[in-house]
């Protein structure tokens, strides 16, 4: 494989045209940044001059309005910034891009929506890319097998018996849980999901930043005996240093973190601090391909546990699933929402075996959208 940013490809792009979703959901989920009442997407198609087309996805969950103002950023701010020049490859349109809107970003202080409107972008222009070179994006990459582990991710505590036991028969080896605010309104089904799964499975909880600074380490203790694989987000990654260090000396539970982390200067400064025993970026936040693989390089390189972040629709799992499989970590493990997720679960074709999501041998991402469904659900934009 050639080095990363030495894979050139030129583009010229003609259009990038981003698709916001909206899908009703049957059950409202209630979470610490808002109420969840239906299936929110921002899918990304770029086309080339050449009629080639290319798929990704931009992060747009909370606020649950913000993703008509990302797609506004994808179609006024980078899609003429695109369309103006021709570009070696994804990896210095990514770059370009960056360059071009940073002091847009510092000036409207948004730099997470550009990041993950940027991240989006990039995402589509690799899968043009793979599929013009007739290769999977995995193997694109470097990556040495297409399948990759994953772990059910449930968005609640308690009531997820029926849920974990579908899991189960799906082959997931590994379950994480909620637990907001108060652990011991949590606890119970965190033993419960002990016994429900066995010894021989990973259990894991997330916190969603929402645990008091002062009280974390304490509550951190609530979860001994358990036999968790981590504590995910048990407070904001902007906390002070100290008290991830304190934390993290006091936790029973190893802890994880990286999903809410916007460059790569970010996760560096952690890594350092020896905190974090799994990492967890977000490639449709922060990144795309053309960030992340050299992230996920030197997360793997640190030691750290690499398990990409992903709650969104099914370019975003493809292309994650794709970073892990490029990284060729023996303990990486890709999230996977286990509950019915509209904008993945109606588009998806990949199949599951034993726990682990098989990419194929497709080129790009492997993802093939039907349009004229996709469209049923799309919100058109002012």
């Amino acid at each position: 494989m050639a080095e990363f940013f030495d894979l050139a490809s030129e583009l010229n792009i003609a259009s990038v045209d981003p698709w916001v979703l909206r899908i009703p959901i049957a059950e409202p989920v209630v979470t610490p940044m808002g109420v969840v009442d239906s299936a929110i997407a921002l899918f990304v198609k770029v086309t080339e001059k050449s009629g080639e087309t290319g798929w990704g996805e931009v992060w747009c969950n909370f606020p649950r309005y913000g993703a008509a103002h990302r797609a506004t950023i994808v179609s006024k701010t980078l899609a003429p910034f695109l369309q103006s020049r021709s570009f070696a490859g994804p990896g210095q349109a990514w770059d370009a891009m960056h360059r071009a809107s940073h002091i847009l970003a510092l000036q409207s202080g948004e730099n997470g929506p550009i990041s993950a409107a940027i991240a989006g972008v990039d995402i589509a222009l690799w899968d043009l890319v793979g599929k013009r070179l007739n290769q999977p994006l995995w193997q694109l990459l470097g990556g040495r097998s297409d399948k990759v582990s994953c772990y059910a991710s449930l968005g609640r505590a308690g009531g997820g018996e029926a849920l974990i036991e579908q899991g189960l028969q799906r082959g997931f080896k590994a379950f994480k849980l909620r637990v907001w605010d108060d652990v011991d309104k949590h606890l119970t089904a965190y033993v419960n999901a002990r016994k429900q799964i066995g010894d021989d499975c990973e259990l894991m909880a997330d916190a969603n930043s929402s645990w008091p600074q002062d009280r974390a380490a304490d509550m951190s203790q609530r979860f001994a005996g358990l036999n968790m694989s981590w504590i995910e987000e048990a407070i904001p990654v902007d906390a002070p240093t100290a008290v991830w260090q304190d934390l993290a000396q006091r936790s029973p539970v190893k802890l994880a973190g990286g999903e809410n982390m916007l460059s790569r200067e970010a996760f560096e400064q952690h890594i350092a601090t020896g905190v974090f025993a799994v990492l967890q970026p977000d490639m449709c936040k922060w990144g795309g391909f053309s960030g992340g693989v050299p992230l996920a390089r030197c997360i793997v390189a640190s030691g750290a546990r690499f398990c990409p972040h992903i709650f969104s629709g099914t370019p975003g799992l493809l292309a994650s699933g794709h970073l892990l499989a490029s990284a060729n970590t023996a303990d990486g493990s890709l999230e996977y929402g286990i509950e019915y997720n509209p904008p993945r679960d109606d588009f998806i074709t990949h199949a599951f075996e034993d726990g682990k999501l098989v990419l194929g041998d497709a080129p790009g991402l492997g993802v093939v959208l039907d349009e004229e469904r996709l469209a049923t659900y799309r919100v058109r934009l002012a």
